[in-house]
């Protein structure tokens, strides 16, 4: 028992390294995404990820993964594909934005 408890610690160690650098390389990313969705506007996700320069398949997983944690953090909005549409073709018709403003006070 003595063993895997140890081994159980260890486990639990490596995996919060390996999140905080998965934060730390969306947060850099974060920083790529966001301009462009300013300037651009509504993007799918293999036009935003050629967009920041990650357009090989690779990329796009990496592009897909710090958006959600963004979507998570409400730093940006998911428009889901039309009603319809094939679950395996969603990909391509899931649309990306920055939150809308919130209006200032007058």
């Amino acid at each position: 028992m003595g063993s895997s408890l140890w081994i159980g610690i260890a486990v639990g160690i490596g995996v919060a390294i390996a999140l905080l650098l998965q934060r730390k390389k969306s947060g850099k990313l974060e920083e790529k995404i966001v301009p462009v969705l300013k300037e651009r506007g509504e993007l799918t996700l293999a036009d935003l990820a050629e967009a920041v320069g990650l357009g090989s398949f690779m990329g796009r997983g990496k592009v897909a993964m710090a958006l959600n944690e963004m979507a998570a953090g409400k730093r940006v909005e998911i428009i889901p594909a039309p009603e319809g549409t094939p679950q395996i073709e969603k990909v391509k018709h899931i649309k990306y934005r920055l939150p809308a403003a919130p209006a200032q006070p007058v």
